[in-house]
């Protein structure tokens, strides 16, 4: 026999809870958002095409900065009892902060850096759909990266991370933080999103061990713009094999 028991509303009030309510919520605002009407009717101001487009791009990783990072901010801030040091804002510390920080830090550099070009998804990256890319289209592509990131960063292994952790344990958080990570990143496909889940697991240790998310934001960051700087290199070739046909 299954026995019911009255619904206690008052865990709703619960950190965790609330990281795991608004999150979903926030990052379907974001992921859909391009599509509200007003929001196309502003990017129609751009004047782009979906073959060649930039500023939609900005635009859309302003949004999820503002929608991933800067609320659940104001949430942890103002309503979420523990100082924002501890959700991930701190700097690095910690006995195994140093090895925790380096190591996975170049590991991870130098498997982007090998990665074949062709393993890369050319019809994704880069985002910012331009032939040409002078080093000022660089820097500003990776500027807004870094911009986008720190929000989705912030959001995925500082707000739920931390709270799930204080809320249920390591183990439990690593599960629930790797799972939303790889969902997110279905509709990439497959390679993509079994890479998330394990990936999502090094992120969250990585925040674990330093007590903080800035070494997950930096390699985050540092794989986004290595992605989009081979995926131009390999378009660039493509280019040039199909005018030499």
């Amino acid at each position: 026999m299954i026995y019911s028991q009255a619904l206690d509303f008052s865990v709703l009030l619960n950190e965790e809870v609330i990281a795991l309510f608004i999150f979903p919520l926030l990052y379907l605002l974001y992921y859909f958002g391009s599509d509200f009407p007003f929001v196309k009717k502003f990017r129609a101001r751009f004047n782009e095409s979906q073959e060649n487009f930039e500023k939609s791009v900005y635009f859309r990783r302003s949004m999820g900065f503002v929608l991933l990072g800067l609320i659940p901010f104001l949430v942890n801030a103002f309503y979420f009892k523990k100082p924002l040091s501890a959700y991930g804002l701190g700097l690095p510390s910690g006995e195994y902060a140093l090895y925790w920080s380096l190591i996975p830090l170049a590991a991870v550099f130098l498997v982007s850096l090998l990665l074949p070009a062709k393993k890369i998804s050319l019809s994704y990256y880069p985002e910012v759909r331009k032939k040409t890319w002078p080093l000022s289209r660089t820097i500003i592509n990776a500027a807004f990266w870094a911009v986008y990131l720190l929000g989705y960063e912030f959001a995925l292994r500082g707000m739920i991370f931390y709270t799930t952790l204080y809320a249920y344990g390591l183990f439990p958080a690593l599960a629930i933080n790797s799972v939303i990570y790889a969902l997110i990143h279905i509709f990439k496909g497959p390679k993509e999103a079994f890479g998330a889940f394990f990936l999502g697991i090094l992120l969250c240790l990585i925040t674990y061990y330093t007590n903080s998310i800035w070494m997950a934001l930096i390699i985050h960051i540092a794989m986004a713009v290595i992605n989009d700087i081979k995926a131009v290199n390999a378009t660039k070739k493509s280019e040039k094999a199909s005018e030499n046909i």
